[in-house]
């Protein structure tokens, strides 16, 4: 079983953005970048990736990635407390620890193409 199905699938996934970004969206670190941001499209997006992640392995297009956050402008500081906040749901969501490693694996492979470099 792959590991979108095995917590419960969409209903699971879309649960963990819930609390996921009501800590985002709160956190001083990283909040100026969802003011006034569709979080409804934002986590239904985020949705569609875990599921092609969790699923299949679906590799995501990093030049494309890197393209649409660029400018964001994300600092190393602001996506590291985003996957200190998605580690931590993780956790409290009952994922095992060896899933959460594999998932915030998966996440940290991106930081080179989401973090901003002048």
């Amino acid at each position: 079983m792959n590991l979108f199905e095995k917590y419960g699938g969409a209903d699971f996934w879309s649960d963990f953005l819930n609390t996921v970004y009501a800590c985002l969206t709160t956190s001083e670190y990283v909040k100026k970048h969802f003011e006034g941001k569709n979080i409804s499209h934002i986590k239904e997006m985020l949705l569609g990736l875990l599921e092609l992640t969790l699923v299949s392995n679906v590799d995501i297009p990093r030049d494309e990635m890197k393209e649409f956050h660029k400018h964001l402008m994300i600092s190393e500081n602001e996506f590291n407390e985003w996957i200190s906040i998605y580690r931590f749901t993780l956790d409290k969501s009952g994922v095992s620890e060896e899933d959460c490693a594999l998932i915030i694996r998966i996440l940290s492979s991106f930081k080179e193409v989401v973090v901003y470099e002048d």
